[in-house]
């Protein structure tokens, strides 16, 4: 019997077709219906155990746009408006991956890149100077690394944050009101008022790094320097760029730098004495704080920690993100450039708590993690926000969730690892 002989093309067309048969196979096994019943019960508890007085939470999965809302209380401790989708709440960190998918839009464009010195736009950070020790003063070296739009979305800039410490360089961004968002009813006596946003980074590039940039994952005021570049590409201010780019195209209306219908704001409380810094068995309201912080629009557009947004807001960004980059039908960011976005971004040998890789403006699990208190499947992304908001896109297990409730600091209540466990309750398996 004759040998059977397969000319190139056959080839190539059998290689494809064993390649696309698993993915095929895949997209036929569609992924159950979100399950949340482990979700609403822990938002039902943070509620009853008198922890937060509501919270909202939105579920998404690829594809077409049908969030689930969960939700549970009321927007005050002692009031009687419900919680809702359309609630809004301050989101401080959970800005940043906002900005960042911002930047990777630009990055799409051709108007930036990843790996190029932002001193090209950014003409003050040229000559950037290092910590020689960081305890001892502000005697600095010339960096040998410049700045890189890599380094902004990945927290390896070398920059700090005023609330890292009172080190001598902390003490210094103090001074000249360098500070965590937008709200000026956080200042304490002594230090500076709010700059304005490119003020803010002339002070910064008149400072000495705190790291030599590119060696190690340092939490800092980069994202905020981020919205800055942004504003330099676009020439317009931060708030208009991130309308014009993410909150028009995804119809993220109530999404901004303040709340534009203040009645609708939620409640945010504080568990620990102010003077002791010891935990408390009561909340105390944060709000005579922030006094006209998110009511009206701040001198400071912090794209680092500033903008208010609700559930159903945030769920759609989430959308875009678990989507690769398209939302609705519309094209919001290029696939490969979403891709990028969603990859580990951080320096050769450089990592986020010894074991995460780090994408666009949030953290990015490398490994299988699962078996921890919090855990989750390699590859998922996300960020939290100081008042205990959280997001995160499971590309796994095939879903996106936004938590949204208010209470300080992060960490006072267990809820990152109790959403954990309870997408786990609800998600593995399903």
């Amino acid at each position: 019997m004759a040998p059977t002989v397969l000319d190139r093309r056959q080839m190539l067309s059998a290689l494809a077709a064993a390649v696309a048969a698993p993915a095929t196979a895949q997209m036929a096994r569609r992924p159950a219906p979100l399950r949340h019943d482990a979700v609403q019960s822990l938002i039902d508890a943070y509620v009853k155990d008198g922890r937060v007085p509501g919270a909202v939470v939105a579920l998404v999965e690829p594809g077409a746009h049908k969030p689930v809302f969960l939700s549970a209380g009321v927007s005050t401790f002692g009031g009687s408006q419900k919680v809702t989708p359309d609630t809004l709440w301050r989101i401080y960190s959970m800005s940043k991956p906002i900005t960042a998918w911002a930047v990777m839009q630009r990055v799409a464009a051709g108007e930036l890149a990843l790996d190029e010195p932002i001193a090209q736009h950014m003409p003050e950070f040229a000559r950037m100077q290092v910590l020689i020790d960081p305890k001892a003063g502000l005697a600095a070296r010339p960096a040998s690394t410049p700045i890189t739009v890599r380094h902004l979305l990945t927290h390896t800039a070398g920059f700090s944050y005023a609330i890292s410490g009172n080190g001598p360089l902390e003490r210094e961004y103090k001074r000249l009101g360098i500070q965590p968002g937008s709200v000026p009813g956080f200042l304490q006596p002594g230090e500076g008022a709010l700059p304005d946003l490119q003020a803010m980074t002339a002070f910064l590039a008149g400072l000495p790094l705190a790291l030599e940039p590119g060696t190690a994952w340092k939490y800092s005021v980069s994202l905020d320097v981020a919205g800055a570049l942004l504003e330099r590409v676009a020439e317009d201010t931060l708030d208009r760029v991130l309308d014009r780019q993410l909150f028009g195209p995804l119809g993220m209306t109530s999404t901004g730098f303040w709340a534009r219908d203040a009645a609708r704001l939620a409640g945010n409380y504080l568990w620990i004495d102010r003077k002791t810094g010891k935990p408390t068995t009561t909340p105390d309201p944060v709000m005579p704080l922030e006094k006209d912080g998110f009511t009206s629009r701040p001198r400071l557009l912090s794209g680092g920690g500033g903008l208010v947004s609700s559930a159903r807001d945030y769920a759609r960004f989430a959308q875009m993100v678990l989507n690769g980059g398209e939302f609705a039908g519309r094209r919001i960011v290029p696939a490969g450039t979403a891709q990028l976005a969603l990859s580990n971004l951080l320096p050769p040998g450089v990592f986020h708590e010894e074991r995460n890789g780090f994408a666009a403006g949030g953290r990015l699990t490398l490994f299988d993690t699962r078996a921890g208190a919090s855990g989750g499947p390699a590859l998922t992304y996300g960020w939290g926000g100081a008042a205990s908001t959280l997001f995160l896109v499971d590309r796994v297990r095939q879903f996106a969730m936004v938590a949204m409730l208010q209470f300080m600091p992060y960490g006072r209540f267990p809820f990152e690892p109790d959403m954990g466990t309870a997408l786990a309750r609800d998600m593995d398996g399903r």
